[in-house]
């Protein structure tokens, strides 16, 4: 496990393969059976297959880009802030268009739980049942990319996306799923060197 986490790398690049179908069905099954704060289960990936909501995704992420650029504009910041808007379009989000698998990850709304329970009968309203929620993700999108490592398949979580993108919920044609990242799956076509650790 220590060397499974330690080689592990976001990769940008991908091979123009597409991983084995029972790779990405065990991958998904690890990240299925990550634990869960009160057993909520809210985390749900949604796997970005068609080339048609590909391209609507691509298309509204350049709308996305166009309008933070008008607000740029708008807004007389630094042009500093102009570059990092190219560069977090570029580099952090461009290239999950050339990644083999693309899986969308989100969060619902549990409708039952001792939480829910304890809301329901007026007894506690002041938790805050997200904090749940978060860690549920965390540890599910740790299994799903540790398994793809040791399957020989690289990840990368992407949040800048979520920047660029308007309603997500509808160019996916989703409901009552909170969309927080995308993840990309493939096999590696680079082999960064490990970032420096902050601690």
């Amino acid at each position: 496990m220590e060397e499974i986490i330690r080689k592990r790398r976001s990769i940008r690049k991908y091979k123009d393969v597409l991983p084995p179908e029972e790779c990405i069905e065990k991958i998904l099954w690890c990240a299925l059976w990550s634990p869960s704060p009160s057993n909520i289960q809210p985390v749900r990936y949604i796997r970005i297959e068609s080339d048609n909501i590909r391209e609507r995704l691509y298309q509204h992420m350049c709308d996305g880009k166009e309008r933070l650029l008008k607000g740029w504009e708008v807004s007389g910041s630094s042009k500093r802030l102009r570059n990092w808007i190219d560069v977090y379009y570029t580099r952090y989000s461009q290239f999950m268009f050339d990644a083999p698998v693309i899986f969308a990850v989100g969060l619902v709304n549990p409708r039952d739980g001792f939480y829910m329970a304890l809301k329901e009968a007026g007894i506690e309203n002041s938790y805050d049942q997200s904090h749940g929620f978060h860690i549920s993700l965390g540890l599910s999108l740790s299994h799903f990319i540790l398994e793809a490592e040791e399957l020989g398949l690289a990840t990368c979580i992407l949040t800048t996306p979520l920047i660029f993108l308007g309603d997500l919920n509808k160019v996916l044609g989703v409901k009552d799923i909170d969309i927080r990242c995308f993840v990309t799956l493939g096999f590696p076509a680079e082999s960064p060197e490990a970032p420096k650790r902050l601690s």
